[in-house]
């Protein structure tokens, strides 16, 4: 795309992804599953729940690239969730109580309790905040997004927040993004986005005009052909360095 300039090479506001950028699971669904399954009276081995993980990985990556528009609904993202989770009780034999499994298991991911921010994320927020940055979220989540913002206490960081399945568009589409910048009132040449996925967060917030920057925590992504940090604690350093180039490639 056309280069867009930083007007007077001045960043105004930083958006953010939240799953694997601000906040993970807690624990992670196999543990999550193993606990549900327990306190519904199943014995199940915590190895073999592991080892049917990267199959359940699979189901959400092939569904997201068949058809991610189940994001733009909270229904639809809540049927994508728990159908994810029906599999994997039906791979680990528990087929006979597969549903109550998955709806207990999507009660369980709608509490704050089951989710842990990282070490990195609120320390990045409070710098940015000292900057004088406005911040918002955008995320391909469902419905109960703002709330669960708000339970992690970590709400009053963001001066707005955009869930997929509230607007109707979900990343890759640049409309998810235009909805957030209008809210806030800047120029997509102002703003800066931060995930961890270039297919989503690099592609949407290139095609909406605002610069990416890819958390790559796990060091997969060097080749994506977008700017890339390790770990939030890079980022005020990667900001500086995208106004000292005074434009958004």
């Amino acid at each position: 795309m056309t280069d867009t300039w930083i007007e007077g090479g001045m960043i105004k506001a930083v958006l953010f992804d939240v799953g694997s950028t601000l906040i993970d699971p807690e624990p992670d669904i196999d543990g999550t599953f193993c606990a549900v399954a327990a306190r519904r009276g199943h014995v199940v081995d915590p190895e073999v729940v592991l080892k049917h993980m990267p199959s359940v990985n699979g189901f959400y990556e092939e569904e997201y690239l068949r058809d991610g528009d189940f994001w733009c609904s909270h229904e639809g993202s809540e049927q994508m969730y728990l159908d994810m989770y029906r599999y994997l009780s039906h791979l680990c034999g528990l087929g006979h109580d597969a549903e109550a499994i998955a709806r207990e298991m999507n009660e369980a991911y709608r509490t704050p309790a089951n989710w842990a921010v990282f070490d990195d994320a609120l320390p990045c927020l409070k710098e940015l905040k000292r900057r004088h940055l406005r911040l918002g979220i955008v995320s391909n989540w469902s419905s109960n997004l703002e709330d669960l913002i708000r339970g992690l206490r970590m709400a009053p960081y963001f001066d707005e927040i955009v869930s997929s399945a509230d607007v109707g568009y979900r990343k890759p589409n640049p409309m998810i993004f235009t909805v957030m910048l209008e809210r806030l009132g800047i120029d997509a040449s102002e703003a800066v986005h931060v995930g961890d996925r270039p297919d989503a967060d690099g592609a949407g917030a290139r095609s909406a005009g605002v610069h990416p920057i890819i958390v790559d925590r796990a060091g997969i992504w060097s080749d994506s052909g977008y700017d890339t940090i390790p770990s939030l604690d890079a980022l005020a350093d990667a900001l500086e360095r995208v106004e000292q180039r005074g434009r958004i490639s």
